[in-house]
């Protein structure tokens, strides 16, 4: 079941974080624009591939970092609240979308080209730490192959969505992806990761008896009855006397 969730919460983050007007974005449109929809499909698949192959070695550091530093569930809420507040700063301050097909001169064509372009993509390795880690403190915890190969498909398949859905929309793409429109989307996206990572660090510092009134109202209670033990044993000692 975590394999599942792992796969299509990989697979929406992908597709989310790939509407970014991107290096292999540009370069699909682009192709697509200069070459027809064939060649777009042919760059479309190398530019999804990195995200597999990142989102993989992510999901694999993530992990080791999880079980090398033993973190705790308050340890993981923190490096977790951190990072989203990281790339929600990224998305609201200086993330600035713009889809220029006329940017990326095209030297070379296919999967190699998409795949070389999206290699050169290295940020990746912290957006897909982040969604690993997110999903760790949620309590996802699908460890070994089977998780890993799941989350990096997920990435591969709503990347390629997305980028299939750049390549059907063509020049239509550049008219209906204003950079206004993208820029005040990612500003929201922005905007509630900047949240969850504050109120993910604020949960990890609120004490267990906030957590758990019932048990701190429990305690007096116990005490009461501890004490009123203490005087009646008390008193049928003085009477034995």
């Amino acid at each position: 079941m975590d394999a599942l969730i792992l796969f299509f919460i990989a697979a929406i983050a992908s597709f989310v974080g790939s509407l970014q007007a991107g290096l292999v974005n540009t370069a699909v449109l682009a192709h697509t624009i200069q070459r027809g929809p064939e060649a777009g499909r042919r760059m479309a698949i190398g530019g999804a591939i990195p995200e597999l192959l990142y989102a993989a070695l992510a999901f694999q550091f993530a992990s080791w970092v999880l079980h090398r530093l033993g973190l705790g569930t308050a340890g993981i809420g923190l490096l977790v609240g951190s990072v989203l507040i990281v790339i929600g700063l990224y998305f609201l301050v200086v993330f600035k979308p713009k889809f220029d097909a006329e940017a990326v001169k095209i030297k070379a064509s296919g999967v190699r080209k998409g795949l070389l372009l999206g290699l050169a993509n290295p940020q990746l390795l912290l957006f897909w730490c982040g969604v690993k880690l997110s999903l760790s403190s949620f309590g996802v915890e699908e460890e070994g192959w089977l998780g890993l190969l799941a989350f990096a498909l997920g990435a591969f398949v709503g990347a390629l969505v997305l980028l299939l859905q750049l390549v059907k929309l063509g020049k239509r793409a550049v008219d209906k992806l204003k950079p206004r429109t993208l820029q005040w989307m990612f500003r929201a996206v922005g905007m509630v990761l900047v949240v969850s990572g504050i109120v993910g660090i604020m949960r990890t510092r609120t004490p267990p008896s906030a957590t758990n009134p019932a048990s701190s109202r429990s305690m007096p209670h116990s005490a009461s009855q501890a004490h009123a033990r203490s005087k009646a044993d008390g008193l049928l000692a003085a009477v034995a006397g």
